[in-house]
């Protein structure tokens, strides 16, 4: 009778280790695709990438990756490796998965000399910024079902370089018929003449420069015809400002915002991110409730902006 009771002992074990065998490889190959506060995550065994549309950027958190850098004029060479948090700007970020395979030896004749491992590599390459972060021996099944996230990534990123070639090209055209009033007038002041710009022709001529026409305008005349003042904001934070002679087209990352009496100054940074700042004063003689409204509406969306992205071990 022994025999019976080591036999069930025995299949009760194979069992069990069969059933934890399965778990464990059900967790290894577990994959989830979830919302996250402005974008989409995808997660599994190991690493996770986000979709961060409202920040236009994808970050990379994996246990086991390899970072490289390549020196250029903004940057420094940099190797890592390891667990790492890397985030990229979503414009120029191509993703690239590839199957690894272990070669034969002495393949026989018509036998394919590659076999496959079960494991893939990936690699999120930053063209605009000579990096790129790879991770390898990801579970095939696991690569498989990230090709569509990285799919929808793709065509994000597509869309984003679309519209930047776009505001390129419109900010192209804007320049060029700016050279071509500020010619005529030249011609017209050499003559004796002087050439007013239409408030109206002025402020779209800036909003073709700017890329976006703001959702919260206000405009101060000079009682000349001429703009004193100006101030168009969009909901994600850009602005553009006039004041004086000086214009600029930017955001509100990094401004200060002041209460001077009967109008605002604006400091701003440049789009280029030169370190000084730009001063611009705006809504000279509106209601003090408007002012009060503008300050808080500006505050605000300053402050929405986060900190800059970093690498992280």
């Amino acid at each position: 009778m022994d025999w019976i009771w080591w036999s069930l002992g025995a299949i009760f074990v194979l069992s069990v280790s069969a059933y934890l065998y399965a778990e464990l490889q059900a967790f290894w190959l577990r994959t989830t695709v979830a919302k996250i506060p402005g974008g989409q995550r995808f997660e599994a065994h190991g690493f996770s990438v986000d979709m961060l549309k409202g920040a236009g950027k994808v970050r990379v958190k994996a246990r086991k990756a390899h970072y490289s850098q390549k020196a250029n004029a903004k940057q420094v060479a940099m190797e890592k490796s390891g667990a790492l948090d890397v985030t990229f700007d979503a414009l120029g970020l191509r993703i690239e998965l590839s199957r690894m395979v272990r070669t034969i030896n002495n393949p026989k004749p018509g036998q394919d000399p590659t076999l496959p491992t079960g494991w893939h590599s990936m690699a999120f390459q930053a063209t605009e910024e000579d990096a790129v972060l790879r991770l390898d021996h990801v579970p095939t099944k696991v690569a498989d079902q990230f090709i569509g996230f990285a799919k929808q990534i793709q065509v994000w990123v597509e869309r984003l370089e679309h519209q930047r070639k776009a505001r390129l090209e419109a900010e192209e055209a804007a320049k060029r018929e700016a050279e071509e009033v500020a010619a005529m007038r030249a011609a017209a002041k050499a003559k004796g003449k002087a050439v007013a710009i239409p408030p109206e022709e002025q402020i779209a001529q800036w909003r073709r420069v700017a890329g976006f026409t703001g959702t919260n305008t206000e405009t101060g005349l000079d009682g000349k015809g001429g703009i004193e003042w100006f101030i168009d904001l969009d909901a994600t934070g850009r602005i553009t400002l006039h004041s004086g002679k000086q214009t600029a087209h930017t955001t509100l990352k990094g401004a200060t915002i002041t209460s001077l009496g009967g109008e605002l100054e604006i400091n701003v940074l440049d789009a280029e991110g030169n370190p000084d700042p730009h001063s611009f004063r705006v809504l000279k003689n509106m209601p003090p409730d408007v002012r009060r409204a503008w300050k808080e509406r500006l505050e605000m969306l300053r402050d929405s902006f986060k900190r800059p992205n970093a690498i992280t071990t």
